[in-house]
């Protein structure tokens, strides 16, 4: 599939850097052993490895001790940990208008047990007003959760400004960086976060399989871990250990997923975060130019490059957007993806509930001939689904 325009990065970023596949490789090839498993050599080498990817994820994040950054299989798994663990029976939460089924369904899930919450309503862009937060809060509520970008349309949420209302309110305030770790600053202290949750395969660059959270051990005595077992360490205890991180990591952890991180965030510092975010809004104006020049498309979002990450999602008012996502596959190889993308209520928020978009997510390596081609090909999938009559139904 080399002749493809991968235009679907919000999912999972593709192509990954240089380095990333070779140390993927490295570590089935070389290294072959476990974390915290054995004392020869190459487990010292592994150990190692893992430590430069926490210390490396602390220093993005701005968070002073490695320790505390906790590997999970994904973000999903990650934010169900935290929100699940922090919420007790009789307590209430906040959540933006914009969140993904990651955050919305343990929420849904955890009403059974007496947990209740809200939505922080945006504006039809997803744009959230900070000011809309202190009037919602209750006496119980205990936290708020919110994404710092729309998966959707790319919106970023303000979320230092949230963070503050938080600290003042006394309210934990958990983050998912899903979309935006890797391509906007985070700084967990200066934005008042008391959990960064990550996911590793998106912005970061990295392979699959690897998430995680970042909090403060006295937030992570209050959790239950949601699988325990072996860890490595202190096996004579018939009790998880309470240090972290291993408090949250029994069993085999993604071995592969360190090496593959480490790489991609070795090749993310040597980048700089200022000129990914740089070159990947140069490529949204690109595309919000073309765009408005197509006939009958409407454009779901900002519309404004300084507010919301490389994320273009359209509807075409009257035509159906999955044949004309498909049209763009079939014939022009260039890969979308079209629906609710796993955010119901996003949709709701930018009136876009129940069809969805077609959603069109860049890269850094987008090259400027694929944006030209996207737009011709995008263009032309308008014009057939209008010629052949294929209307939304």
């Amino acid at each position: 599939m080399a002749d493809k325009i991968y235009m679907d990065n919000n999912s999972t970023s593709w192509p990954k850097p240089p380095g990333v596949a070779k140390a993927v490789s490295e570590y089935i090839e070389d290294v072959g052993c476990n974390l915290n498993r054995s004392g020869f050599g190459t487990t010292c080498v592994l150990n190692r490895k893992a430590r430069s990817c926490r210390e490396q994820l602390a220093a993005l994040f701005n968070y002073p001790n490695f320790m505390h950054v906790v590997t999970t299989p994904s973000i999903t798994f990650a934010l169900n940990t935290v929100i699940k663990g922090l919420l007790s029976s009789g307590d209430h939460a906040l959540v933006s208008g914009m969140e993904h089924n990651a955050v919305t369904r343990p929420l849904f899930q955890l009403r059974e047990f007496g947990i209740e919450f809200d939505f922080i309503p945006g504006d039809s862009a997803g744009r959230l007003d900070p000011a809309s937060i202190a009037p919602r809060i209750r006496p119980n509520t205990r936290m708020v959760v919110t994404t710092h970008a729309s998966n959707v349309c790319g919106t970023i949420l303000p979320i230092r400004e949230i963070g503050a209302i938080c600290r003042e309110k006394e309210l934990l305030y958990v983050v998912d960086s899903a979309q935006s770790a890797g391509v906007l600053p985070l700084d967990m202290q200066a934005d008042n976060i008391d959990v960064l949750c990550f996911a590793g395969h998106k912005a970061l660059l990295g392979p699959p399989g690897i998430g995680g959270f970042i909090l403060a051990p006295e937030l992570a005595a209050r959790i239950r871990p949601l699988v325990v077992g072996g860890t490595g360490v202190e096996s004579e205890q018939d009790e998880v250990p309470d240090a972290l991180p291993m408090h949250f990591e029994s069993g085999t952890p993604n071995l592969m997923g360190f090496y593959g991180l480490c790489a991609s965030l070795k090749w993310l510092n040597r980048q700089g975060i200022e000129r990914i975010h740089k070159k990947e809004q140069e490529t949204y104006r690109s595309f919000l130019a073309g765009m408005q020049q197509i006939k009958g498309l409407r454009i779901v979002g900002t519309q404004d490059a300084d507010s919301s990450l490389c994320v273009l999602a359209i509807e075409v008012p009257g035509l159906d957007i999955g044949a004309i996502a498909y049209r763009l596959d079939s014939k022009h190889r260039v890969i979308t993806r079209c629906g609710l993308h796993c955010a119901p209520w996003a949709n709701r928020s930018l009136g876009t509930f129940p069809k969805g978009t077609i959603r069109l997510s860049p890269g850094y390596f987008t090259k400027k001939s694929e944006v030209t081609l996207t737009l011709a090909a995008l263009e032309e999938s308008v014009a057939y689904a209008r010629r052949r009559k294929l209307v939304d139904r």
